[in-house]
């Protein structure tokens, strides 16, 4: 149904490197901490998360954005549709990322969340204390991590039919972020299911009202930036197809 071609191996490599290899840094670092070296809580997480990140970012992480630039350069002229899901789905998710956190500046200043998440992911990055060396990269892994949410929306969802559908199924695909990110390291393991050991149920709404914010501008932004022909989910778009 889906002969391997050039174009195939493309879309499937910039999905993994845009998307899996970026988006898990964080589950992973935190899980390597959490769950393996069964260290949940207090600034031992953060070195421990570091220790994986230490050799994640740069054999993994570093030379999979590094593949996905390529990818991106090369497919501008040879496979526009793939250079438009990408470009769109990167700049979206990082726009996006800017609704999510008017949302979430709230809790960090009310104490709902248990760390400023640019602060945390920037720590582990890079194991520094310095506020100049870990707060810059944390906000890169920030909006990055945004960017690549919607790179993945892009490809598996790409135009909708209507406004109405592009906002669901973004905010379907944020709200299955909200649950992974409620249950999951480094999240899951430090507050509990849901916040229920930390702010219940104050972290909950907040986490789930930023993401519904995150999702409804990344469909809206999606469905106008991307064209007709790039209407279809993941199966139709290996396919080339936008019958």
């Amino acid at each position: 149904m889906f002969p391997i071609n050039q174009r195939k191996i493309l879309i499937l490599l910039a999905l993994f490197t845009g998307g899996a290899v970026p988006i898990q840094f964080v589950t992973l670092s935190f899980g390597y901490a959490q769950l393996i070296k069964q260290v949940s809580l207090g600034p031992r997480v953060v070195i421990t998360a570091h220790e994986f990140a230490s050799y994640y970012i740069p054999i993994i992480y570093i030379p999979s954005i590094l593949i996905l630039i390529a990818i991106t350069f090369y497919s501008r002229t040879k496979y526009p549709d793939l250079f438009r899901r990408i470009v769109v789905g990167l700049a979206v998710g990082a726009i996006s990322t800017i609704a999510l956190d008017a949302v979430r500046q709230s809790g960090v200043i009310h104490g709902w969340l248990p760390a400023d998440m640019p602060i945390l992911f920037g720590k582990a990055a890079t194991g520094s204390g310095s506020f100049v060396h870990y707060y810059p990269a944390g906000l890169f892994i920030h909006f990055m991590n945004g960017a690549n949410f919607g790179l993945v929306y892009a490809f598996f969802w790409g135009k909708r039919k209507s406004v109405k559908s592009a906002v669901l199924w973004a905010t379907f695909w944020l709200l299955l972020m909200e649950l992974g990110m409620m249950t999951a390291p480094p999240m899951g393991p430090m507050v509990g299911p849901f916040g229920v050991n930390y702010a219940w149920p104050q972290l909950f709404i907040l986490t789930f009202i930023a993401h519904v914010a995150f999702g409804v501008v990344l469909g809206l932004l999606t469905q106008h930036f991307l064209k007709d022909e790039d209407k279809g989910g993941i199966f139709r778009f290996l396919r080339g197809s936008t019958s």
